[in-house]
């Protein structure tokens, strides 16, 4: 449907003739009128303060969006779009990040293990070779003489 609307020096509406098509196409050729073609259905007299026309393209609009009804919601639907795909690249992105710290966790343990052993051989080598500057033998003697005994109240064993 079409309707005429007034508008004041501040694109405020003040006017309205929605009367018919004819009469709304009749009342913008008169001055400071302006003819809305399909008005939105969303628009209402008792509410036209929230209401401007876009000089652009003479539609109406919300003064606090400069959007129309349907402009508004796309502009939403495209919002709530864009904001689950950045929320899907940020779970990735913390899924990557986890997946490399752990990665690196991992590594981290196996070197420090691998470390610990060549360690452990170093200071095993450095002490056979002080022994044996100190002219300790690091072997251990073993028994030479080593005899067991089984009796009723248990084995006993001796070594010489």
């Amino acid at each position: 449907m079409e309707i005429a609307v007034y508008l004041d020096d501040d694109r405020n509406i003040i006017g309205v003739n929605n009367t018919n098509n004819l009469a709304a196409e009749m009342q913008a050729n008169e001055k400071g009128w302006t003819l809305i073609q399909n008005s939105d259905p969303a628009f209402s007299i008792d509410n036209i303060y929230e209401w401007t026309v876009r000089e652009s393209d003479s539609k109406l609009v919300h003064k606090s969006t400069g959007f129309t009804p349907d402009e508004e919601t796309k502009k939403s639907l495209t919002d709530l779009t864009n904001g689950q795909l950045k929320g899907q690249l940020m779970d990735e992105q913390v899924q990557q990040a986890v997946t490399a710290v752990t990665k690196q966790a991992i590594q981290d343990k196996l070197t420090s293990q691998m470390a610990i052993t060549a360690l452990t051989k170093q200071v095993a080598n450095l002490t056979i070779k002080l022994d044996k500057a100190n002219g300790v033998d690091p072997a251990p003697e073993a028994p030479t003489d080593v005899t067991s005994t089984s009796t009723k109240d248990g084995a006993t064993i001796a070594a010489k």
